[in-house]
């Protein structure tokens, strides 16, 4: 089986940060990734978000030949089915939202359907993995945005989140959620450059007996073996993984970027609440020779295939868990109709 030509099974790519242009989309199209959820924002508030959408909603007209936005699963099938990539817009933080419940809908009306509920730090949400772990989901603010995500049809994301805010975000939210672009601690081990990064084996657990999904990262700072990890380590990581929870609560999110000069990634680890980074700045890490680029996706599903892997388990890896997840979470919760009055 070739999957460097096919578009079947539908493959997921559920984090990415690029700086946005056709050279990434056409990456996207040679390594036949059928969805890629992009990263608005991280830091910015409403007003700065609303430009990156904007800016985005252009380079979607401009590469229409390419790629083209989806707000419901159906939308991902029917572009794919094109030879297109599907965009999905989300945020890594929850900043955009501000201190306003309502601008939650009103992202929701734009097109977002992803949201992490932080990055790294505290926020008035929810605590970052950078804090200490005790610190989770903040109790009124918090959970009202958790509620009202659950209800617009909001996927709920704690990649870069503490432990318990994982642990509280999973038992606060009525719908699953997910981790999109985070690695099996327990697999890794901690001699790594962003060892907090990863999850502890009873979340990954607990993810999985609410019906969340996982989705395994190439970035180096938080494989095993860094950017020498080779790619029978990288499926290792995933049987391993299939061994612990089964493989409906497997995805890959891979947390590439390109195109961004050093100094961003300074932007992403201290933002505006400080100088300098709280974790030291190493600067860009390779990425693995096996996986440079998008291009490279079927490396890993060849690989996989090679490992013993059916066809239905690849499937479901590659992009049919995320699917199925955002058939279930991009909807809105419907309501009982109201009683007419007497």
């Amino acid at each position: 089986m070739s999957y460097a030509l096919a578009r079947k099974p539908i493959v997921v790519d559920a984090l990415q940060y690029n700086k946005p242009e056709r050279a990434r989309f056409k990456e996207w199209s040679e390594g036949g990734i059928g969805c890629v959820h992009v990263t608005l924002a991280i830091w910015e508030n409403a007003r700065e978000t609303l430009t990156a959408i904007g800016e985005w909603n252009r380079l979607l007209e401009q590469n229409s030949d390419l790629i083209a936005l989806a707000t419901t699963a159906e939308e991902i099938e029917r572009i794919a089915a094109s030879g297109r990539t599907a965009v999905v817009y989300g945020f890594q933080d929850t900043s955009p939202f501000e201190d306003d419940i309502e601008l939650i809908e009103i992202f929701y009306q734009l097109g977002v359907r992803i949201a992490q509920l932080t990055y790294n730090v505290q926020n008035r949400v929810a605590s970052g993995c950078w804090e200490p772990d005790e610190n989770g989901v903040s109790k009124f603010f918090g959970r009202n945005v958790i509620a009202e995500m659950n209800r617009l049809g909001m996927l709920v994301d704690v990649s870069h989140c503490t432990e318990r805010t994982c642990f509280d975000a999973i038992e606060y939210s009525s719908r699953p959620i997910a981790i999109t672009h985070a690695n099996p601690s327990e697999f890794v081990g901690t001699d790594i450059e962003l060892n907090r990064r990863n999850k502890s084996t009873p979340l990954i657990k607990r993810l999985a007996e609410t019906g969340g999904v996982l989705g395994l990262s190439m970035y180096p700072k938080i494989m095993r073996d860094g950017s020498n990890c080779t790619l029978d380590t990288f499926i290792d990581m995933i049987s391993w993984t299939a061994d612990l929870v089964g493989v409906d609560t497997i995805g890959f999110g891979t947390d590439y970027y390109d195109g961004w000069p050093e100094s961003q990634i300074k932007w992403w680890r201290a933002g505006r609440w400080s100088r300098e980074s709280a974790i030291p700045i190493k600067g860009f890490s390779a990425w693995p020779t096996w996986f440079k680029s998008s291009v490279d996706f079927p490396n890993i599903l060849e690989g996989m295939e090679k490992r013993g892997f059916s066809g239905e388990e690849i499937a479901k890896i590659a992009g049919g868990n995320w699917v199925r997840l955002f058939r279930d979470s991009f909807v809105p919760i419907q309501m009982p109709a109201a009683a007419s009055a007497a």
